[in-house]
């Protein structure tokens, strides 16, 4: 009866947890093809003997499951008749009818969960299960391929304040407007009710956190995100799951791993009767699931070490590459330390490998005045198919670690978060930012249960100057990658002066066509260098400075300068970059990379003396109206370029006026004067 089914002993060790439902019918190959309703109802139970259903539409009364032996699934009656409407319902199952107690199993497959009442909830309409509809507007839409990727972190509950998806899309443009191409989804499969959590003890891996919003508001983000060019991943847990729910490893894989979180999934386990997988079925059914239903562009692959198990990995990377044949789909691991072989390059089963070893590098080497692990440092810059990040989900925020363990902070922790910043944005592989990072949020994370704090971010910190410059500083590194270091494809790196002794390393990043024309000079140190000369430079004349727009001259391939306390300089050589970068921050109505920067004085130069002098009303002054109606018609775009590339000086090929004309040529030429004047320039 219901009653002595109600009060039964919630207990796993007796039953084989060997479970599966198969409701969801374009998930399953092993489906009856008896009655539509019997289907819609299904448990994948072999080494159990007896199943029960009960729902809200049948009163909660006890209805016995019929087993296919052939399959070892348990169906409802055929004569079960189902009403529309939404429902609740659960299973009971017991081993063996001497068993005394039954043991209440949620579908493993449910899309939608009571938390409260812990049951399954499911809508029927016209006798079927209903799925809701959504019509995609921007799957036409081309997105970034892998090799262009700037990864965004975010945990749903902190990044805004209602802690839902619609959150997210409020802030799209605030991530598009950083240059952010892909956002990465910390767990949003529910897990175990509505607390605050992490999520990655997840529950019922087809259901969403209800909090968290409904399928259409994740739909509706994805598609959004893809209007912008957005990729959208997902973070997976594959290795563990807070419930016994199917066949699994009693105890971890690994006796040894302090590190333990669930019961284990056991991909290697072979049913000899039903010549299947049971395991690595589930597995599949959830990345197909997740990639068609919501169309997201790749997945994050967490605790591979726990998992121990490559094949798994292989096939579930071909999953989601067969369920998203028309757009780039990239796959991640989370392996600690990194372990190169896990990457596709390396004929292993994901694109790329997280890397716990860039931040630990940088946060020594920026905290820690005595110790400079130089290999390490140059590993991690030069290391391919990784995804880099300062901090992310699992670590403290650097700038924390600046302030608690380097007790060091203002101006001074800002200076060195700069240096990190500009070590992830030019080294070789994917930079991902955790959400707050890039303008400072320094909150502690803590020991004490930290998936479970709220930390919410602190967007009030962009009020603040440091914070707004730092977030300048990302949005300026990031438009460099984009548009030379990922466009260009600059997949090279060269140490061409080291010094241990001093903390000072200088690389260069470079692709097959041009000769090292980025150069990149960091000073570790908290003590000012001087007269310091890196020679073996291959290209003298003038190099732009992308941070500060300073210029310095290479002369007989070696640069002398001083350096402050952990100063760090990024130059290219080829002026036409510089060039177009301020014709696209026209285009784009966009003052950020001009703006709370020191222009240099080889800028000033091509701007005349009497424009500098004008106040804020210069665009009605004559003689700027002039040289911008010259500037309109004058072509001297064509000549910039030939006298950048040819490394010869603007003001003695044209004269000054004519120079500052190809400043301001283009859309709104009137803004870029205006914005280089506003910020004050340098004498």
């Amino acid at each position: 009866m219901i009653q002595l089914i109600a009060k039964t002993k919630f207990s796993y060790k007796s039953l084989l947890p060997f479970l599966f439902n198969h409701t969801t019918t374009r998930y399953s190959s092993q489906l009856s093809k008896s009655n539509e309703q019997t289907r819609i109802f299904s448990l994948f139970a072999p080494t159990v003997a007896e199943v029960n259903f009960v729902s809200s539409f049948s009163h909660w009364k006890s209805i016995q499951m019929e087993k296919d032996l052939n399959t070892g699934i348990f169906h409802i009656p055929t004569t079960l008749k189902i009403p529309d409407g939404e429902h609740e319902y659960k299973y009971f199952v017991r081993k063996n009818a001497k068993q005394k107690y039954w043991t209440s199993v949620i579908d493993p497959y449910v899309e939608k969960y009571d938390a409260k009442h812990q049951h399954g909830l499911i809508t029927i309409r016209n006798g079927k299960k209903y799925t809701d509809t959504y019509e995609w507007k921007y799957d036409h839409i081309k997105l970034p391929e892998n090799d262009q990727l700037i990864i965004y972190e975010i945990y749903v509950a902190d990044f805004t304040e209602n802690g839902q998806f619609s959150g997210i899309l409020s802030k799209l443009d605030y991530l598009s407007d950083l240059g952010i191409n892909a956002i990465e989804l910390m767990p949003v499969q529910d897990y175990m009710g509505n607390e605050h959590n992490w999520g990655y003890s997840p529950t019922h891996h087809f259901a969403l956190k209800a909090t968290y919003g409904t399928k259409h508001d994740l739909k509706n983000l994805v598609d959004e995100c893809h209007r912008r060019g957005i990729r959208v991943f997902l973070d997976g847990v594959f290795n563990h799951s807070s419930l016994k729910i199917i066949q699994y490893y009693s105890e971890k894989h690994h006796p040894d791993d302090p590190y333990y979180w669930g019961p284990e999934f056991n991909y290697d386990y072979y049913d000899e009767k039903l010549k299947s997988k049971p395991a690595v079925k589930y597995a599949q059914d959830i990345v197909r699931y997740w990639i068609e239903e919501f169309h997201l562009d790749g997945i994050r692959f967490d605790a591979a070490k726990q998992m121990d198990n490559y094949n798994i990995l292989y096939e579930l990377d071909h999953v989601g590459r067969s369920s998203r044949r028309n757009q780039p789909f990239f796959t991640q691991a989370e392996h600690v330390p990194e372990k190169v072989d896990i990457t596709k390059a390396n004929k292993g089963p994901v694109d790329a490998c997280w890397s716990s070893t860039f931040h630990g590098i940088v946060s020594d080497v920026l905290i820690n005045q005595k110790k400079f692990e130089l290999d390490s440092l140059k590993y991690i810059i030069s290391a391919k198919n990784l995804v880099n990040y300062l901090a992310c989900h699992d670590n403290e925020r650097l700038m924390y670690l600046i302030g608690h363990l380097g007790k060091t902070f203002d101006n001074d922790a800002f200076q060195r978060i700069r240096l990190g910043t500009i070590i992830l944005m030019t080294s070789v592989s994917i930079p991902l930012i955790w959400q707050g990072d890039e303008f400072g949020q320094a909150s502690q994370l803590g020991t004490n249960d930290p998936h479970r704090k709220i930390i919410s971010m602190e967007w009030s910190l962009l009020k603040n100057e440091q914070n707004k410059n730092l977030y300048n500083i990302f949005k300026r590194l990031i438009q460099f990658r984009h548009t030379i270091l990922n466009k260009e494809k600059y997949n090279k790196v060269n140490f061409i002066y080291t010094d241990i002794n001093q903390r000072i390393l200088a690389y260069t990043r470079s692709n097959d066509t041009d000769n090292e024309d980025i150069l990149i000079i960091t000073n570790f140190s908290n003590q000012i260098k001087t007269d310091i000369e890196i020679k073996h430079i291959l290209h003298n004349g003038q190099w732009i400075d992308w941070l500060t727009n300073d210029i310095f001259t290479v002369n007989n391939s070696m640069l002398k300068l001083d350096l402050k306390p952990f100063d760090v300089i990024s130059y290219s050589h080829n002026t036409n970059r510089l060039y177009n970068l301020l014709r696209r921050s026209m285009n784009k109505n966009d003052d950020s990379l001009i703006s709370n920067v020191q222009t240099s004085k080889f800028i000033r130069s091509l701007i005349p003396i009497s424009i500098h002098q004008q106040s804020s009303s210069v665009e009605d002054n004559e003689q700027f109206d002039e040289v911008k109606r010259d500037a309109w018609d004058s072509g001297e775009e064509q000549y910039f370029k030939w006298a950048s590339l040819n490394r010869r000086p603007m003001e003695s090929l044209v004269g000054r006026k004519r120079s500052a004309e190809l400043i301001i040529s283009g859309p709104r030429p009137s803004r870029i004067v205006n914005g280089i004047w506003r910020t004050g320039l340098v004498g």
